[in-house]
């Protein structure tokens, strides 16, 4: 029955249960009169049967005595009083009837007659005569018409309460139209806002019941909802607009959301996705990844996912991803479902690729860099060990390769550089020379290496080497010019024996490199123990040069400079002298040349000024006021990025000297470089005064307009003219055209190298301003230059000397 009520309305689910509770309340009340008029009657009938008996009895017991069955019927005659006693009897002591009474007026209705129980009620009364019991009293009573009374009375209670029901359903039916009114119109409201969504409707409230709290608390819903309806609706704004790819799961990893940038990327819409466990993986380039389970496990349990791989769109196309997978949790803390943010790492991964190609590869010439030769050699070193054959290493710096840059321009270099690489390139192993490309590298600059692995010639090193060499000698086009270039190679080679490491190898095929430089340039030289010990000899002498300018160990001695004109000393050039701790006296040709190349010749340069400076300061006050010292500038110095040259002329100003003091000497190679550092510098000297002579002329490259341009003071003729100077020799034709060049262009003329008197004659005769040698006067302490000085007898305190 209630079962059919799951479908109905709640008007009639209330009906319902009122009029079924009304009905269950009447009926009990109905059965509970019933019974309780059924107790009452039976017990107030058989309590008047008592009675009655009682009476009889009383009545009876003379008639018992006496035997007199007359009297005792007439006793009997008493019960007639009661309309319900239809038979009665008295029974002697030996169970016979005594006397006995009926009431013929008294039948049951037929229907009852089938509850004997119910319609006949017994009482007995014992008769006493004598303390015995002499005989019994059995009436019988007939309760026909009392139930037949009470049958009236329940049919009329029973109208009453049908009358009662009928009226309670008519008030439940009204009442619960009542009461379901605004439940109803609460319930029109829902389905309103259901239908459009507008959760800024709100019913309107028509009590102040509970039905109108409810209204209140509903619309405080509807408030509510309306307000997280608007965040999740900008929540929702916010996805669509975010650019990063964005998928919401359930707990059971189905999709349930995904946001535009999503179906942009992936081509994907909602409707293909939602409820699957869409996987859009493919074979990773990342190495080996983790299962979607096993991801968001790691979600789960670690509270995020951070990881990349590569995904694969709907048209195909695989995008390298990055991923960040959250689990979102219930206040209970239950896993509700994961978010998952993508974002394409495409730009990221090709400048990976493009920071590892520059972190690894030249960026002009495309060979690996010096990173990525150290770690190439390295795996060439443990194949060696493997394959059981040597590897040789050839380390190839190009010659004058500075001088290109400072002529043509470092773009012109730039172009050299790359055909050289080529060059390399095309001298490997014949036509399979492009797939031995990671076997060339340039480490920087100019300098290129070449790794030679599993040799199974001895000669194979050189072969290349000589190749190399061969093909870089050809011309190069640089644009308009035409270069001729050479290179300096190392060779260094090993063997799966040796225990060499890769920084020690490097470091041999340097050593060889230089050696090739030193013995003249454009050749190869194969490492030795003796170049390695004339390695370390050298790096101990630059430590030495080092510490001999800290202690002092440097002294100036001064050659004389002659005026051949006059026989007066008012010039002298300042040369530099070493006094070793250990070795003694250094001869200035053993350590220049490493200093120059140790960078070590500016600190010494500055000092030797600086001395000079100090000398021609007492010189001009107690030998001559005009006296001159020349130092020597090396071309180092001139292309040094420094100030030195400026604190030279604030120098002389705080000695209070002119320039003049000073004469600067330089070599004809300094014209060969043609930054303009260089000829700023050369022209730096000569407005602040300072005199410029042209050391060793005549052995090097000289251009008349250089000697114009920079302003020259003086040109040295180089000893090599002097030594062998005889009347008819070309070297005195030589210095007579130099002399007469000279004077021509104003240019004094310095002979060095003089030591027998024809010399000095042939020169003096030839007009040369002044002279300089061991015939005139050997390098002399300050001291000693100063005794000299004194004696005017020169050629005297010469010969001596």
């Amino acid at each position: 029955m209630l079962t059919g009520l799951e479908h109905k309305s709640v008007r009639k689910k209330l009906i319902f249960t009122s009029m079924l509770v009304t009905g269950l309340a009447i009926f009990v009340g109905m059965m509970i009169s019933i019974v309780e008029d059924v107790r009452y009657t039976r017990q107030t009938t058989r309590e008047q049967l008592v009675v009655l008996a009682d009476m009889v009895v009383a009545h009876s017991i003379s008639a018992v005595m006496f035997n007199d069955s007359k009297a005792a019927t007439e006793s009997l005659q008493l019960l007639h009083a009661n309309k319900t006693v239809s038979h009665a009897k008295i029974l002697d002591h030996r169970g016979e009837v005594f006397a006995a009474y009926e009431d013929e007026t008294i039948r049951p209705t037929s229907w009852m007659s089938n509850f004997p129980a119910l319609v006949e009620l017994n009482v007995q009364r014992a008769i006493v005569t004598e303390n015995n019991v002499a005989a019994t009293l059995h009436i019988l009573a007939d309760m026909t018409h009392i139930w037949s009374a009470l049958i009236t009375q329940w049919l009329a209670k029973l109208a009453v309460l049908s009358t009662i029901f009928l009226v309670s359903y008519l008030v439940f039916r009204n009442t619960s139209n009542y009461v379901l009114g605004p439940i109803q119109r609460l319930a029109k409201a829902i389905r309103e806002i259901i239908d459009s969504g507008n959760y800024s409707l709100r019913v309107e409230k028509t009590s102040v019941d509970e039905l109108g709290e409810l209204t209140e608390e509903f619309n405080l819903m509807l408030s509510q909802i309306e307000d997280r309806d608007n965040q999740l609706q900008q929540s929702n704004e916010a996805l669509a607009q975010v650019q990063e790819p964005i998928v919401l799961r359930d707990a059971d990893l189905r999709c349930q959301y995904i946001n535009p940038a999503f179906t942009t990327l992936f081509g994907y819409t909602l409707d293909e996705v939602k409820g699957q466990t869409v996987s859009l993986r493919t074979t990773s380039e990342m190495g080996p990844e983790l299962t979607q389970e096993e991801i968001y496990s790691v979600a789960k349990n670690e509270g995020v996912y951070r990881g990349e791989a590569y995904l694969q769109t709907k048209g195909g196309e695989v995008i390298p991803i990055q991923r960040h997978i959250s689990p979102v949790r219930d206040k209970a803390g239950a896993i509700k479902g994961y978010v998952t943010v993508l974002s394409d790492i495409s730009e990221k991964k090709q400048a990976e690729k493009i920071i590892w190609r520059q972190a690894n590869f030249d960026v002009l010439t495309g060979l690996p860099n010096r990173f990525m030769f150290m770690h190439q050699l390295k795996q060439e070193m443990a194949k060696m060990h493997r394959v059981k054959l040597p590897l040789a290493l050839l380390f190839l710096d190009l010659d004058h390769f500075k001088e290109i840059n400072d002529t043509l321009g470092h773009d012109m270099g730039d172009v050299l550089l790359k055909e050289t690489s080529e060059r390399i390139i095309g001298c490997l192993r014949g036509t399979d020379a492009i797939s031995y490309m990671e076997n060339v590298a340039r480490l920087g600059g100019d300098e290129f290496t070449i790794i030679l692995s599993e040799l199974k010639d001895e000669d194979g090193a050189e072969i290349v080497a000589k190749r190399v060499l061969d093909k870089l000698a050809q011309p190069f086009n640089l644009g308009k010019e035409v270069v001729h270039i050479s290179a300096s190679i190392g060779i260094v080679e090993t063997y799966p024996n040796e225990s060499l490491d890769s920084e020690t190898l490097i470091k041999y095929a340097d050593i060889a490199m230089y050696d090739a430089k030193q013995k003249g340039r454009n050749r190869y030289s194969r490492f030795s123990q003796s170049m390695l010990f004339e390695t370390q000899k050298r790096r101990r002498l630059i430590n030495d040069i080092h510490n001999a300018l800290k202690n002092e160990e440097f002294q100036l001695v001064y050659q004389p400079i002659m005026d051949m004109q006059t026989n007066e000393i008012h010039k002298a050039e300042a040369l530099i002298r070493w006094h070793h701790p250990t070795e003694g006296l250094v001869n200035p040709s053993d350590f220049i040349s490493v200093a120059e190349d140790a960078g070590l010749i500016v600190g010494i340069g500055d000092w030797v000024f600086r001395q000079a400076a100090q000398q021609v300061a007492v010189w001009r006050k107690t030998l001559h006021k005009d006296f001159q010292i020349s130092v020597n500038k090396s071309p180092v110095q001139l292309t040094a990025p420094d100030e030195g040259q400026k604190k030279w002329f604030d120098y002389l100003a705080e000695l209070g000297l002119p320039g003049e003091s000073i004469t600067v000497e330089i070599t004809e190679g300094v014209f060969l470089n043609k930054s303009t550092l260089v000829t700023d510098k050369l022209l730096g000297f000569r407005d602040a005064g300072m005199q410029v002579s042209l050391d060793d002329f005549g052995t090097g490259y000289s251009s008349l307009s250089y000697l114009l341009k920079f302003d020259i003071d003086y040109i040295k003729i180089d000893r090599s003219f002097v030594q062998n100077l005889s009347i008819r020799s070309e070297d005195f034709v030589l210095c007579e055209a130099m002399i007469v060049m000279a004077h021509k262009l104003g240019i004094k003329v310095v002979a060095e190298g003089i030591e027998t008197q024809v010399q000095l004659g042939m020169l003096l005769g030839a007009g040369c301003d002044y002279g300089q040698g061991y015939l005139l006067a050997k390098p002399l302490s300050a001291k000693a230059f100063e005794r000299m000085h004194k004696d005017r007898d020169v050629k005297a305190y010469m010969l001596s000397a």
